[in-house]
């Protein structure tokens, strides 16, 4: 009995599993770190910054998928944690700028994965309602919670078991949690605002 042969294209088959993989995973670490930090620069306004980002981390996604569809039985799960980063970076941002949000078959990506990245933009949102609570900017922040709200109506009305959506259920009741601190925090800061300003409002009528 002689194995070798056999043996051999095993071993053909393992090699090129490997090294696909190996490109793989540095794909997507790249593209994973290219969101956080286009996401970063969302929120210091760097627009020009994100814009190039966004095209670096498309380039990557079109050689991820072309990567895992030539093994899309293996492979397909790679594609879950950066296509859902990558949503999160492309809605948080078509939230800010007031754009149309793109449908994941515009985008190129699962569906499912568009789903779970969504809902984690919920948590980017409140992050940037923070930060102009903290800069005493409060013009955008009741359009900031209506959009957590309108994200998280759509989310919790998917009702699928859980070997269809994955861990949306759980990411769905952890977007609830946030943004109910979200509304807390932007009521007070409201509140505050106002009543700073009746203060503005009354020192300048006692100097006339």
């Amino acid at each position: 009995m002689n194995l070798k042969k056999a043996f051999s294209e095993i071993s053909n088959l393992f090699d090129a599993l490997y090294n696909s993989r190996e490109k793989i995973l540095r794909l997507s670490r790249n593209i994973v770190r290219d969101c956080s930090i286009g996401i970063k620069n969302i929120h210091r306004k760097e627009f020009s910054m994100f814009q190039e980002k966004k095209k670096k981390i498309e380039i990557d996604l079109e050689t991820l998928n072309n990567l895992v569809n030539k093994n899309p039985a293996v492979f397909s799960k790679f594609l879950k944690t950066p296509e859902q980063e990558y949503t999160e970076l492309i809605v948080f941002y078509s939230i800010i700028s007031n754009k149309e949000i793109p449908p994941p078959s515009e985008l190129k990506i699962s569906p499912i994965n568009f789903a779970l990245g969504l809902a984690d933009v919920i948590g980017e949102l409140r992050r940037y309602a923070l930060d102009n609570i903290r800069n005493s900017q409060t013009n955008e922040l009741n359009i900031v919670l209506e959009s957590m709200d309108e994200i998280y109506t759509i989310l919790f009305s998917v009702d699928y078991p859980v070997g269809v959506t994955q861990d949306l259920r759980h990411k769905v009741d952890v977007a609830r949690n946030i943004i109910e601190k979200t509304r807390g925090d932007i009521s007070l800061a409201i509140q505050m605002n106002d009543l700073k300003q009746c203060f503005e409002n009354d020192n300048r009528s006692s100097k006339l």
